[in-house]
């Protein structure tokens, strides 16, 4: 499976769990990686929108590697959604140039996974705050498959940080068991 990972972290230099992430997933057979804010810095109107619809259109899945921000995605990401996603490329006639490919959510977060639940600190699931995200998906025709995450990333152990790291490159060629998701 050709594998497009867009990854965006505006500090991504003090990052430990995403960077460790994104490495990794460098050296993943059929993934291809791109850093946005590496590419076009912190303009949301740089993006070459052309180049960037033909990597996902040569895709059969985009993972899309974010830490949470605000409980959404960081401004990068979403100036790439609006960009890159839109018009004629998304609904042309009722047809998308995504239909058919799969769309993967790799999140860190902040907090342990347990606290992303109707009992824990947050009160809400990931599935309930990404929920833009899976309608996004849809209506660009993608399956949009179960979440990633990494969670305690803001206290995560080098032990933590390995266990994350090697459940992300098992996600990335297809080998996660449905108990490794951890939510």
């Amino acid at each position: 499976m050709k594998t497009t990972l867009i990854m965006s972290h505006p500090y991504f230099e003090d990052s430990r769990v995403n960077r460790a992430l994104f490495e990794a997933a460098k050296g993943v057979p059929d993934v291809s990686v791109r850093h946005l804010e590496a590419i076009y810095g912190s303009d949301t109107r740089a993006f070459d929108v052309k180049a960037e619809q033909d990597l996902l259109i040569g895709a059969d899945r985009i993972v899309f590697q974010f830490p949470m921000f605000w409980f959404s995605v960081p401004p990068m990401l979403k100036a790439y959604m609006d960009e890159v996603l839109r018009g004629k490329f998304i609904n042309d006639n009722g047809n998308s140039k995504l239909d058919g490919k799969e769309l993967q959510i790799a999140i860190s977060i902040g907090a342990q996974e347990s606290e992303y639940s109707k009992k824990g600190s947050v009160k809400f699931t990931l599935g309930e705050i990404l929920l833009p995200l899976q309608l996004g998906a849809y209506y660009c025709g993608m399956t949009f498959n179960r979440i990633f995450a990494a969670g305690g990333a803001l206290g995560a152990t080098e032990a933590d940080i390995k266990a994350h790291v090697q459940r992300y490159v098992k996600l990335l060629k297809n080998e996660l068991e449905e108990d490794e998701y951890q939510i």
